[in-house]
């Protein structure tokens, strides 16, 4: 029994690596600086794009699996490998057991999607308050009922960690009009100064201002983050800039750049890296992600072609929606916004007029 357990472990740590060391590469846009440098090659095998016109056998409409977006439906072509990455905020008692379990709220979520038929890869970023359908999980992970409420709320559901991705995962689905999420990897916010600590600190220009928390971090003024400066510039909102999610996620994004460069630095200076940053880690991240497929796409990633960091378009407004009688910050998602993205991101084919 030991022996299969610290097997185990050890394919859980190479799996979080992998993570590392992709999103690492993903992040500092790797792809693009490749195919702009002249790889013809790989240029053309990346960008091709299946359609139903350029197929040439007949495709078969009944056995594609179907995604309904903006009052239009899909098929999916062929398959796809997604991933959710989520951050979780500071809410809840994730180390609570049964009655006393509650789940934190998801802060952060980044959808990671492989196209390997087309070489082609992006990423979502997903606003926190996006209003969709949740399911209102009770402790057991189990319950019928939903609400159209924000989707950092779905990560509250459930009875462990665990059920709290799935039901993530289920969310952004529905968000997306039904499309396919293979896995998950978590890591709560606050392990992002063990993050930020591991190499040596980030260095960005602050786009916001953070005086009232910490008198050097003045908007427009460029530093190394210390660990705690860099959680309270990736995970504050109130009391900064005009307090919204969106000015956040830029943050996020921007910190995520630095990061990856200083993660690509290190990697190269260290084999090890990854595997001590793996090991800062360890205590904090729950994951749920094919390791074989993993090993694939790093093995494979300089043949792929970025789509980009993406985000959806939508209008926010202040709604009690949430039920607990306050106004919380509502972002509607712009349907044509949410169809654009998902068809760039899935190879998806619509339903023909013989078919409707």
């Amino acid at each position: 029994m030991e022996d299969k357990r610290v097997g185990k472990s050890n394919r859980s740590k190479a799996i979080c690596i992998t993570v590392i060391v992709l999103l690492c590469i993903g992040l500092t846009g790797l792809f693009l600086m490749e195919y702009r440098s002249g790889n013809t090659n790989r240029k053309q095998k990346g960008s091709k794009n299946h359609t139903a016109e350029q197929t040439e056998q007949p495709i078969d409409w009944d056995s594609l699996q179907k995604v309904k977006l903006n009052h239009h439906k899909y098929g999916l072509l062929h398959k796809v490998t997604s991933w959710l990455i989520i951050g979780t905020d500071v809410s809840g008692n994730q180390d609570g057991i049964g009655e006393d379990y509650q789940g934190a709220m998801a802060d952060f979520m980044l959808l990671v999607v492989f196209d390997e038929e087309n070489h082609s890869y992006g990423m979502l970023q997903l606003n926190r308050d996006t209003m969709t359908e949740i399911h209102l999980l009770d402790n057991k992970g189990e319950g019928e009922a939903t609400a159209d409420i924000q989707l950092c709320t779905a990560h509250w559901y459930g009875g462990n960690r665990q059920q709290g991705c799935e039901n993530t995962i289920t969310a952004v689905s529905h968000l997306l009009g039904g499309v396919p999420i293979d896995g998950y990897y978590e890591l709560p916010m606050k392990a992002i100064p063990v993050l930020n600590k591991q190499v040596g600190g980030v260095t960005v220009t602050l786009e916001d201002d953070f005086s009232s928390v910490d008198a050097a971090m003045v908007k427009g003024k460029t530093i190394t983050l210390s660990d705690s400066q860099a959680f309270h510039y990736i995970h504050d909102r109130y009391g900064v800039g005009d307090e919204e999610n969106t000015s956040r996620m830029r943050r996020q994004r921007q910190y995520m750049s630095a990061f990856a460069d200083k993660a690509k630095q290190k990697i190269a200076e260290d084999n090890q890296f990854a595997a001590t940053l793996l090991n800062a880690l360890d205590s904090y991240a729950i994951s749920e992600i094919n390791q074989n497929d993993l090993m694939h796409y790093l093995d494979t990633i300089n043949e792929y072609q970025s789509q980009g960091m993406l985000t959806i378009d939508g209008k926010l407004k202040l709604g009690k929606a949430l039920g607990d009688g306050l106004e919380h910050r509502e972002f509607y998602a712009d349907a044509a916004s949410i169809e654009q993205i998902v068809k760039k991101l899935y190879p998806l084919m619509e339903q023909p007029k013989t078919n409707k």
